[in-house]
């Protein structure tokens, strides 16, 4: 919540608490005046001018009355204050994915600048293609997650659930990765029902986010069967995450807001879409800081918890 949503907030709360004050005391004070001029009326007359069905009924009415304006005021700044935080996360979206994409263009522009002279040598000409086809790769990574997370928001994100065994999936997970992984070798004959694809994705994000923030670390994956469940793990090697963000990370377009995280590529969609792949199979999503890995080290462990087999709708 930012500081102008805050203080909106606040004055918005203070304000109705004022006016309830005031209506109370205010009521108390109408209350003890009718008092004092009903004893009047029955001292001169031996009855009350308004009968008690009326009273009663005159106050159900202010009462509904009074609900009815605090209930539409509430509403009210609900909407403003939903309206406020969409425009805030319609402008840190604009530039953050302005801010991701202008750095690798940058790049592209200059080392293509750089090729077009006639003096570069053969082995530079390599480098800085090989610099090119890397920022074309970061910038389809970015576009492929905005679509995911599209997808996932409209509830178009398709679901093709297969037999897998997880052995040769991790094994085939960690031939493919471009860099050294420590990944627990797993028996043979532990299935799962899952999207082969989605199951990919996510646990790509969970590595690529471990690589990031791991402080030069190896990402550790493990699993553990749990029941009719599998915990499939990723524990980097960074600072534990702060209590008061681990709920917030998994939201869509959220950074936690430090150095480390502004000095890294990203927009805030990687954990979103995993913890969204966990919902469509039925699992969840955690993070445990401060876990011990089995070199030593201590890092954030990212457990994605998935049933066995899938229900059948």
């Amino acid at each position: 919540m930012s500081l102008k949503t805050s203080i909106y907030t606040t004055i918005f709360v203070l304000a109705l608490g004022m006016v309830v004050t005031l209506i109370v005391f205010w009521n108390i004070y109408i209350i003890g005046d009718y008092q004092t001029i009903r004893e009047l009326q029955v001292a001169l007359h031996g009855n009350s001018f308004i009968p008690s069905r009326s009273r009663w009924t005159i106050l159900v009415i202010g009462i509904l009355f009074l609900s009815s304006i605090l209930t539409v005021l509430a509403v009210f700044f609900a909407n403003l204050l939903r309206n406020a935080r969409f425009k805030q996360q319609q402008k840190d979206f604009v530039n953050m994915v302005t801010h991701e994409l202008r750095l690798p263009m940058s790049s592209i522009q200059m080392f293509t600048q750089t090729l077009l002279r006639k003096d570069i040598a053969e082995t530079d000409k390599t480098v800085f293609l090989e610099r090119i086809m890397g920022e074309c790769q970061r910038m389809n990574a970015l576009i492929d997650h905005l679509l995911k997370s599209q997808a996932i928001e409209t509830h178009r994100l398709p679901l093709y659930p297969q037999t897998i065994d997880l052995a040769e999936f991790f094994r085939a997970f960690k031939a493919k990765w471009p860099r050294t992984l420590d990944v627990l070798d797993l028996p043979a004959g532990l299935k799962i029902e899952a999207d082969p694809v989605l199951l990919d994705l996510a646990l790509t994000n969970l590595v690529s986010n471990a690589e990031k923030y791991g402080r030069g670390s190896i990402p550790h994956m493990t699993m553990q069967q749990q029941g009719p469940r599998y915990a499939l793990s990723v524990i980097d090697g960074g600072a534990p995450i702060p209590r008061k963000y681990l709920r917030s990370i998994f939201k869509r377009f959220y950074r936690i807001p430090n150095r480390d995280t502004r000095r890294q590529s990203g927009v805030g969609l990687g954990l979103y879409i995993v913890r969204s792949i966990a919902h469509m199979h039925k699992g969840e999503i955690s993070v445990s800081p401060d876990t011990q890995r089995p070199d030593g080290k201590r890092g954030n462990a990212f457990t994605l918890t998935l049933p066995k087999r899938l229900r059948r709708r």
